[in-house]
């Protein structure tokens, strides 16, 4: 017998949460004058409210794995999701972070190639408006360091391992990947489709790299780089 009971049903779960979280938040937000339902623009938006943004969607993503793991699992998002570090993960993630960018750049220019604008981006959720030290510090640390754990315990760690599971390591591979460019939608058909394109082809390098190393050091590390590097250019090129 399995001595794990968790899968895809917590897949779900977990993404249900998140789903009802974000909607939850956004109605907070705009409960509290933080966002005009007239006139949206995230990017004004200040720390707090872009933590409340980001964190009632971790509610699902981080939460659930930790709520499978000690009701249907081994009790240990470590042991069964591969939450772990080692020093060789840091080399694995920054060139895994590196070929990442390296892709996206080859997308963008075939995007500008086909339609000579500048390619659709999903960063305007990121305040623009104070570039101080402390909010800058505290963008990266939402962004580049608690962001790429929080997506990296569910798409690779949960998501990931429940479809392998299921339907083998490839399907995974392919559909937590996808998923994972999914959720991260954002604007009209053609600039959306695009985003979640680039985002599903990170999804699928970080989905290799927790599977070759069978930790999620490697990816946490990988989707920090590209985070990082994304907060760079959104907050000061």
């Amino acid at each position: 017998m399995d001595e794990v009971r968790w899968g895809l049903g917590d897949v779900a779960y977990g993404l249900l949460i998140y789903l009802v979280g974000g909607v939850a938040g956004g109605v907070f937000l705009i409960v509290i004058g933080a966002i005009d339902v007239q006139n949206p623009d995230l990017s004004q938006l200040g720390l707090g409210e872009l933590a409340v943004v980001l964190a009632s969607g971790w509610v699902g993503l981080a939460g659930w794995p930790v709520v499978a793991t000690y009701v249907k699992g081994r009790k240990s998002v470590a042991l069964d999701f591969g939450l772990a570090i080692k020093p060789i993960d840091v080399g694995w993630g920054v060139g895994g972070g590196v070929l990442a960018l390296l892709m996206s750049v080859a997308g963008n220019l075939a995007w500008i190639g086909l339609f000579g604008d500048s390619p659709p981006s999903n960063d305007d959720f990121l305040p623009t408006s104070d570039h101080s030290v402390v909010s800058v510090l505290v963008i990266f640390l939402l962004v580049a360091v608690c962001t790429p754990i929080v997506e990296e315990l569910f798409f690779r760690g949960l998501f990931l391992r429940s479809a392998a599971r299921k339907w083998g390591t490839a399907i995974g591979v392919v559909v937590s990947s996808v998923v994972f460019g999914m959720l991260h939608f954002q604007g009209g058909l053609g600039g959306g489709a695009f985003i979640v394109a680039v985002t599903a082809t990170y999804g699928a390098l970080f989905a290799l790299l927790a599977v070759r190393s069978g930790r999620l050091g490697p990816s946490i590390v990988a989707h920090a780089v590209v985070n990082g590097v994304g907060v760079t250019i959104a907050l000061f090129a």
